[in-house]
């Protein structure tokens, strides 16, 4: 009878062991996280608190229409550091004489521990953006205009320490899109709400982008004592890239709280069940308010959760709770 027990929990003990393993194969299959990730994706989207930017429209040389929407959704902090409504994104939409201009940036978070604005260097990068986008001479590319906008940020003074990752594009009235990236967020061409285009991300290690900042002297030598750096790149590290654009193209600029939650193809997916986002600005809101939810999802097969799990080896589930900043554009 005493050896009939112990048979009976070993073999409860090893069901429970292979379920495990079972259950840590499937939740490692790409497969398994792209079909359930499709199924969360496709549920109907909760509400949410968001901001909205009113649609632009510019016509083109060739008779392309551009209509951009804006929508952001902050997540809730209980330390609430930054002063931006968008929590520590920022975003610019400007209209210049060679097409127009739209962008993201996302501020380092890590700062606002340290008692500062997080959002402040992406939100003063944004408003210089914008301002030299809408009054400069000639046909700036985005790397011209990030070039710019991060010098006068440096030379304002008004942030004072951070960092910002920052996407820029520049769609130019015969269609053809330029495109200047640094860090994790992000820019895709969606044509048949299919993907044909984006960028990639620059990271110098997991969860860690390339990032313009400002750190006072005092404080890199401090580091410096202490065997430490800060990353410090410049808009000349950027990648730039050039794509043309078609009529009915859906052209998406997001932050890594849009990135990290949900994959391009689900973005086509969602591009494809709107109509191929005929009402841009709602389809836009309806968006990041779908993403939103997810990001706050224990069960979330999120992008952020599958990489974590491919650097440590074990299961990872769950959305990633960030701010979230999306620009769209229609090409009509």
């Amino acid at each position: 009878m005493f050896v009939g027990v112990g048979a009976s929990r070993l073999g409860r003990g090893m069901l429970v062991a292979v379920i495990a393993v079972m259950c840590h194969l499937i939740l490692t299959q790409a497969g398994f996280y792209q079909s359930a990730a499709r199924r969360f994706f496709t549920r109907q989207a909760g509400a949410t608190a968001y901001g909205a930017y009113a649609g632009w429209h510019g016509k083109g040389g060739d008779g392309l229409t551009y209509q951009a929407a804006v929508a952001f959704n902050a997540k809730e902090r209980k330390d609430k550091k930054e002063s931006s409504g968008t929590g520590e994104d920022n975003y610019f939409v400007g209209t210049g004489a060679s097409g127009l201009y739209v962008g993201v940036a996302d501020g380092v978070g890590g700062w606002a521990m340290h008692g500062y604005d997080s959002s402040a260097i992406s939100r003063e990068l944004c408003a210089s953006l914008q301002e030299y986008a809408e009054r400069a001479a000639g046909a700036p590319g985005p790397k011209e205009l990030l070039r710019h906008a991060w010098r006068r940020v440096r030379e304002d003074g008004i942030a004072k320490v951070g960092g910002t990752t920052a996407v820029v594009a520049q769609l130019r009235p015969e269609g053809q899109l330029r495109v200047a990236n640094l860090g994790d967020s992000w820019c895709g061409v969606f044509r048949e709400s299919k993907l044909v285009f984006e960028t990639a991300v620059q990271t110098l290690a997991f969860n860690t982008p390339y990032q313009l900042s400002i750190i006072p002297d005092h404080m890199q030598a401090e580091a410096t004592r202490n065997g430490r750096s800060y990353i410090l790149n410049t808009p000349e590290d950027a990648d730039e890239y050039e794509f043309m654009l078609q009529k009915g193209d859906i052209v998406v600029l997001g932050t890594d709280g849009v990135t990290d939650n949900v994959a391009p193809e689900d973005i086509g997916m969602f591009i494809r069940d709107h109509d191929n986002m005929k009402d841009l600005q709602a389809a836009t809101e309806e968006f990041v308010s779908e993403v939103a939810r997810l990001s706050k999802d224990p069960n979330f097969p999120s992008i952020f959760a599958q990489e974590l799990q491919k650097l440590t080896g074990e299961p990872h589930i769950g959305g990633k709770v960030d701010d979230i900043t999306v620009v769209m554009v229609k090409v009509d």
